[in-house]
C-alpha cells in the first residue's frame, strides 16, 4: 500500500511538469520552425481562418515528437529535485528504498510513452506530413491577394489593370478609378474612368465586384467588316455601373495528396523498408549494367579490331596501329577513337548520375527509419541523465534544473545535428549519424545515475573547496617540513 502511494506521488509530481515543458518547447519551436521562417509566404495571400488554422494544427502536431525528450528531461530533473530539496528522496532511501526502487514507476513511465512516442512516429507523422506538406505546397503556389495602392498602376489580376487616386480612411470608398480590360486578348480596347468606386468580393471569394459611380466607359472593337484598320468607338456615360472580375488564380487550390506520398516523411519504417530494397536492387542492377556495358563496349572499338580474336584489348590496339598504312587511314582512326572516347565518357557520368541519385534517395529513406525510432530511446537515456541530476543538485522549481536542463538539451540537439549532416552529406552511416549521440550521452546517464545511487556530492561547491584548503594546507606543511 506504502508503494503504491510512493508510485503514485512520483508519477502525479513528474506529469505536470513534462505537460508544462512539452507545451512550452512545442510553442517555441512552433514560433522559429513555422511562424518565422513561413510567415511571409503566409502574409498577403487572403488565406481563410479554416486553411491556417489547419496548417499551424499540423506543424503543431508535427513538431511534439521533437520536444519530447527535452519535457522528459526538465520533468525529471524537477520532480527528483523537488523530493532531495524537500528531504523526500531522503526518507525513502533511509526506509530501504535504492533509488533504483523508487524511479522504477517513473522508468516504467518512460518506456510506456517511448511505446507511444514510436507509434505516433510511425502511424501519426506520416499524414500530419503528408497533410501539412500538401498544405503549404499549395499555399505557396497560390497569387497574393488583391492589393491595389494609391496611384500605382495594378496589374496582378489577369487581363485587367487597375489604378486608384486615392482611398478614404477606412478604404471602403475608392476615388478616380481606371480600369482597363484586356480580356478579349486585343490590346487596351475597354477603358473604364470613374470618379468614385466600392470594392468587395463575393461570398465566395470567387469574383472581385466594383460598383463604379459618375463615369464613362469607352470601347473599340474592329467594324462589322472585320477590317483591321476601321474600328467602332462606343461610349458609355454612367452614374452607377458594376463590374465582376472573376479571381480563380486567388483561391487556394487543392493538390492531389498521393503526388506527395512518395517522400520519406510521408511513410512508415515498414513502408521505407520496402522501398529500400527495392532502391538496394535498383543500385545492383544499375552496377551490373554498368559493368556489362563497359565489358561489351568501352574496351578496344574499332572496326580495324579483329573481334573475334582473344587478346588483351592493348595487345589488339597495338596490332591495329602497326596495320594503319596512310595518313587518311590514321586520321579516320583518330577519329573514330575520339568519338568512341566522348560516348564512353557521356555513359560513365549518366550512369553515375543515376547511381548517385538512387544512393542519396536511399540514404534520406535510412535516416528517415532511423529517426523515428531513435527519440523514443532519447527519452530513456535522458530520463537517466534527468533525475540523477535532479538527486544529486537537490534543487526543484524554474532554477537551476532549468538551466542545467536546457544545458544538457542543447548539447544532445547541437550533437544530432551536426551527426545528421554528416550522415546526409555520406560522410557517415545513418545508423551512426542518428545514434551517435545517444551512444555519447550513454556512459554519462550511467555515471550520473551511479554517483546519485551513492548519493555523491557531486555538485557541491563546499566539497571541492574544503578538498583544494585540504590539498594546499598537506603542501604547505611538506614545504614547512623540508625548510
Amino acid at each position: 500500500m506504502k508503494l503504491k502511494k510512493l508510485h503514485t506521488l512520483l508519477i502525479s509530481s513528474f506529469i505536470p511538469p513534462f505537460l508544462a515543458t512539452l507545451f512550452v518547447s512545442v510553442f517555441l519551436f512552433f514560433l522559429v520552425q513555422i511562424v518565422i521562417t513561413y510567415l511571409d509566404e503566409l502574409i498577403g495571400k487572403g488565406l481563410k481562418t479554416l486553411d491556417l488554422f489547419q496548417l499551424f494544427a499540423y506543424a503543431w502536431t508535427a513538431i511534439i515528437p521533437q520536444c519530447i525528450p527535452l519535457a522528459v528531461l526538465l520533468a525529471s530533473i524537477m520532480t527528483f529535485g523537488n523530493l532531495a530539496e524537500n528531504y523526500e528522496l531522503a526518507a525513502m532511501k533511509s526506509s530501504g528504498l535504492s533509488l533504483f526502487r523508487i524511479m522504477k514507476p517513473l522508468i516504467l513511465l518512460i518506456i510506456l510513452l517511448g511505446g507511444l512516442t514510436f507509434l505516433f512516429n510511425n502511424f501519426v507523422l506520416p499524414v500530419v506530413h503528408l497533410k501539412s506538406s500538401s498544405l503549404l505546397y499549395d499555399i505557396r503556389q497560390k497569387k497574393p491577394s488583391v492589393n491595389i495602392k494609391e496611384g500605382i498602376f495594378y496589374s496582378g489580376i489577369d487581363n485587367y489593370t487597375i489604378r486608384v487616386g486615392s482611398k478614404s480612411k477606412n478604404k471602403d470608398t475608392l476615388k478616380d478609378v481606371i480600369i482597363y480590360d484586356h480580356s478579349d486578348n486585343n490590346g487596351n480596347t475597354i477603358q473604364n474612368y470613374a470618379k468614385s468606386a466600392k470594392m468587395t468580393t463575393t461570398s465566395d471569394t470567387s469574383n472581385l465586384v466594383i460598383f463604379l459611380f459618375n463615369g464613362n466607359l469607352y470601347e473599340t472593337k474592329p467594324n462589322q467588316a472585320g477590317s483591321q484598320k476601321t474600328k467602332a468607338l462606343t461610349i458609355l456615360n454612367y452614374k452607377r455601373l458594376q463590374v465582376n472580375i472573376e479571381l480563380n488564380d486567388f483561391k487556394l487550390k487543392r493538390t492531389d495528396e498521393s503526388l506527395f506520398k512518395g517522400h520519406e516523411e510521408m511513410m512508415n519504417i515498414w513502408q521505407i523498408d520496402s522501398v529500400s530494397d527495392s532502391t538496394r536492387r535498383k543500385v545492383a542492377s544499375l552496377d551490373k549494367n554498368f559493368y556489362n556495358q563497359s565489358k561489351e563496349y568501352f574496351f578496344a572499338r574499332s572496326r580495324f579490331l579483329n573481334p573475334s580474336e582473344k587478346k588483351h584489348p592493348m595487345v589488339m590496339v597495338d596490332s591495329a596501329i602497326k596495320s594503319i598504312s596512310s595518313q587518311e587511314d590514321y586520321n579516320r582512326v583518330y577519329e573514330y577513337a575520339l568519338n568512341v572516347t566522348r560516348n564512353n565518357i557521356g555513359s560513365i557520368e549518366n550512369a553515375n548520375h543515376n547511381k548517385k541519385m538512387e544512393i542519396d534517395s536511399l540514404l534520406r529513406f535510412d535516416i528517415e527509419w532511423h529517426k523515428k525510432i531513435v527519440v523514443c530511446f532519447a527519452c530513456i537515456v535522458l530520463f537517466f541523465i534527468g533525475a540523477p541530476l535532479g538527486a544529486i543538485i537537490k534543487k526543484g522549481g524554474l532554477g537551476l534544473p532549468v538551466v542545467t536542463a536546457v544545458f544538457f538539451f542543447l548539447a544532445y540537439y547541437i550533437l544530432t545535428e551536426a551527426f545528421m549532416a554528416l550522415a546526409i552529406e555520406g560522410e557517415i552511416k545513418p545508423w551512426l549519424g542518428l545514434w551517435a549521440p545517444l551512444i555519447i550521452f550513454l556512459p554519462i546517464s550511467v555515471f550520473l545515475t551511479y554517483k546519485a545511487a551513492k548519493d555523491s556530492v557531486l555538485f557541491d561547491a563546499t566539497t571541492y573547496i574544503l578538498f583544494f584548503e585540504k590539498f594546499k594546507r598537506k603542501k604547505l606543511n611538506e614545504n614547512s617540513a623540508n625548510l
